[in-house]
């Protein structure tokens, strides 16, 4: 694994999704600023998320066929300063294209640094992929109190920070990244290697597990700190707490996930997230105490992030043949898709409470188990880890 590529590219997928992160934590503060209504402020945050995720799998065809480096560093600095220009213009219309140049510097950044990653990992492409995602999911956890410390310190032109960020982070990709072609990062991926085809069935089967698994996710996210304060009495604080530990320990078993997995079998790894993940979310259901909920949190998060990196590299392998585009949906759409489940099990919630949403997330991580036992890691394999 070459350790230095991938640190960067764990950065610069850092510098990116911190911006993701931190907008809704802007979002308060422009709507004030631009005396917006709920459905207009609503808007700001469509315009990134939605269009970020449908135009991640076309950007990965695009890097597929022409396989351009730059469209990394490219990507990293268009969005951090689509997310900089929201606190320094002064109409709505402008933060709407200003966020949306964010959302497209994401989409535009995922595919092909996470080619990048997986030809980089070499034998360890579990590792990789799962150091790459953590510089993601590092970037959301610190991209909120980021966002509130600085506006609410020093306003809304303090945004100018994430576009420092990404400049600084894009030139150092661009110097240290783009002076290897990305078909020498693999390891032992000569041209000898045969072209593998493209498995749409398996590919069809894992994303289906990647759906679940964000819906699941941002359900958690949503509903827990809610169900902490409606249910048991906890404090708006203590509860909102909860998303961070979940986080937390997701961040740690993402890295372990990745690491097991190259030695124990990518197929393996994912099965061993999801088993028991539906047992978990029915003693959700059930929790008869803010403890009971408390102790589920870190286990929670085990399930929902251990296997992420073995899931993209998987879809990767599928895919043989595209695989950034693989990764723009696995990445991208994947969990677009999953995100728009959060108003249906909040409709459920309003109607049957949050014990029945649950339940339905429940119901939802059955059948992600089982699809977890109709993929074959084998297909397409070409590292020991994969064929398991």
């Amino acid at each position: 694994m070459d350790k230095k590529k991938v640190a960067l590219l764990s950065a610069g997928h850092f510098a990116t999704d911190i911006n993701s992160g931190a907008l809704p934590a802007v979002l308060p503060f422009l709507r004030d600023s631009l005396s917006l209504t709920y459905q207009a402020t609503g808007g700001i945050m469509f315009a990134n998320s939605l269009l970020s995720a449908v135009t991640q799998p076309l950007f990965g065809l695009l890097a597929d066929h022409f396989r351009k480096p730059w469209l990394i560093p490219l990507g990293v600095i268009l969005a951090g300063l689509g997310l900089c220009l929201t606190g320094l213009v002064g109409s709505y219309e402008a933060v709407l294209i200003a966020v949306a140049v964010s959302g497209l510097g994401a989409a535009l950044f995922h595919p092909p640094a996470a080619r990048l990653a997986n030809k980089a990992g070499g034998a360890q492409k579990g590792l990789a992929v799962s150091l790459f995602s953590i510089g993601g999911n590092a970037g959301f956890v610190i991209g909120p109190p980021l966002a509130v410390l600085l506006v609410g310190s020093f306003g809304l032109g303090a945004t100018a920070f994430f576009g420092v960020l990404a400049v600084f982070t894009s030139l150092t990709l661009a110097f240290c990244v783009l002076r290897v072609k990305e078909d020498g990062a693999a390891v032992g991926s000569g041209a000898a290697q045969p072209p593998r085809e493209n498995n749409w069935r398996q590919f069809g089967i894992i994303s289906v597990v990647i759906v679940v698994r964000s819906a699941v996710l941002t359900g958690l996210m949503t509903f827990i700190p809610l169900y902490l304060m409606q249910h048991f009495d906890v404090v708006k604080t203590q509860s909102a707490m909860a998303v961070t530990l979940l986080g937390f320990f997701g961040v740690a078993s993402n890295i372990a996930g990745g690491f097991l997995s190259d030695r124990l079998g990518y197929g393996r790894i994912l099965r061993c997230a999801y088993l028991p993940l539906p047992v978990l979310l029915f003693i959700m259901a059930h929790a008869g105490s803010a403890w009971t909920v408390w102790a589920l949190v870190p286990f929670l998060g085990f399930c929902t992030y251990f296997a992420f990196g073995p899931t993209v590299v998987l879809g990767q392998q599928f895919l043989a043949r595209n695989i950034a585009f693989a990764s723009g949906v696995t990445m991208g759409l994947g969990t677009a898709m999953g995100g728009l489940c959060s108003p249906i099990l909040g409709w459920i919630g309003d109607n049957w409470g949050l014990d029945a949403t649950f339940l339905v997330m429940a119901v939802l991580a059955v059948f992600a188990t089982a699809a977890t036992f109709f993929i074959d890691a084998r297909v397409n394999a070409e590292t020991p880890g994969a064929r398991k």
